[in-house]
């Protein structure tokens, strides 16, 4: 426990559950989905790692008891070779303006840092990008995931561009015909995969990547990650070889709101490269069949460029990200700051000799896959948001 000019900065509990929400609410308005108890209780939850919720978050409180900042943490597992680390992802953090300036977030960064392994934040500013590098954080060389994007229908897509004052002819001059879809082979070995059959198989996704640094992606972890979140629904599909999952991909609907246009949004896809293609075509004619206008995928980290390439996907880089909403609910022209930073004090030389080249990260990691305001929770409690 530390004291900033009185303000203590300790890690939060279920009892500050209360607090938190009426703290979130200040930070991020009214709407924000930080203050539905069943979100934090979900978001925040540590149990994977056999820790209560909550358990990886810092707050700061004031000589009041009031809350008055807030750093979050989801832990993952990182995979570097063949070590495995726990990972926290920092996530939704916020000091309340009359504090800052205090020192409050250096000591929370402080903390972080001290008593975690490896840790990990996505999606920042240039000038925070700045902050990260001066403490250590391995900033990638300043670059942004990419995007990637296959378009079904050019006038819909069109008009959601125009929506958000984006130009579709940058996108419409580099889309190609999906001359895959009739040549692919593999697909009677794809199957749903679902919380109730996933134990059937076993998993086999690292064959091809053994050297590749990635999250750690086991049967508890994709139950966890995509099965047990009450308020988005995930589809996920598996090539199904010798009894093992060897590929699997992670899907989810979006629906562009004030437009009533779908899209499949890509959450994740990993696994052995002769069959990825597969997994790209059960997802095309899926969204072909939803009348879905293009399908996204986001990614640091240059495997499986080809197979998208080859497919037909767009790639989409820095500023260019921006001509397709990366929001949705609703849809605005916001700037591309998906930029990733690692730092580990204790493994210092392992995570600073990491680069583009060898690791993969995608929307499944940190916080860059969740609800955004409370207008996003269905009415119904057995109905998943999609």
């Amino acid at each position: 426990m530390k004291n900033t000019n009185e303000i203590i900065i300790r890690t939060a509990e279920i009892s500050d559950l209360e607090r938190l929400k009426k703290f979130f609410i200040r930070a991020y308005g009214e709407k924000t989905i930080f203050q539905n108890e069943d979100f934090l209780n979900h978001y925040f939850d540590a149990s994977l790692n056999k820790k209560p919720v909550f358990s990886n978050c810092l707050i700061g409180i004031n000589n009041k008891e009031e809350i008055i900042s807030h750093y979050g943490g989801l832990e993952y597992n990182l995979k570097i070779k063949n070590k495995i680390f726990s990972m926290i992802w920092g996530v939704s953090a916020y000091t309340l303006q009359e504090y800052r300036g205090k020192g409050v977030n250096s000591k929370i960064i402080e903390f972080i840092t001290s008593n975690f392994e490896v840790n990990g934040v996505i999606g920042f500013t240039s000038q925070t990008s700045l902050f990260y590098q001066k403490l250590g954080y391995n900033i990638f060389n300043f670059e942004k995931f990419t995007r990637h994007i296959l378009v079904l229908e050019n006038d819909k897509t069109k008009e959601v561009c125009k929506y958000i004052n984006q130009d579709f002819n940058f996108l419409k001059k580099q889309i190609r015909t999906l001359g895959e879809m009739s040549n692919v082979k593999y697909l009677d070995k794809v199957v749903e995969l679902t919380a109730e059959n996933i134990d059937n198989y076993e998993l086999f996704l690292e064959i091809d990547f053994p050297e590749i640094t990635t999250t750690q992606r086991t049967k508890d972890f994709l139950k966890w990650r995509f099965f047990k979140n009450p308020f988005i629904k995930y589809t996920l599909y598996g090539v199904i070889d010798n009894g093992a999952v060897v590929a699997y991909i992670a899907l989810r609907v979006e629906t562009l709101i004030p437009f009533s246009y779908k899209v499949t949004r890509i959450i994740d896809l990993f696994g052995r490269a002769d069959v990825i293609k597969t997994l790209f075509s059960i997802t095309t004619n899926s969204a072909l069949s939803l009348k879905h206008i293009y399908i996204d995928f986001s990614k640091f980290g240059c495997i499986y460029e080809k197979e998208l390439d080859s497919f037909g996907f767009i790639s989409l880089s820095n500023d260019d990200c921006c001509i397709l909403p990366q929001v949705t609910s609703p849809i605005e022209n916001r700037p591309n700051g998906e930029f990733l930073g690692i730092l580990s004090k204790s493994f210092f030389e392992e995570i600073n000799s990491l680069s583009n080249e060898n690791v993969y990260f995608t929307r499944m990691d940190s916080d860059r896959d969740r609800i955004a305001n409370i207008n996003q929770i269905t009415k119904s409690k057995n109905d998943k948001q999609l």
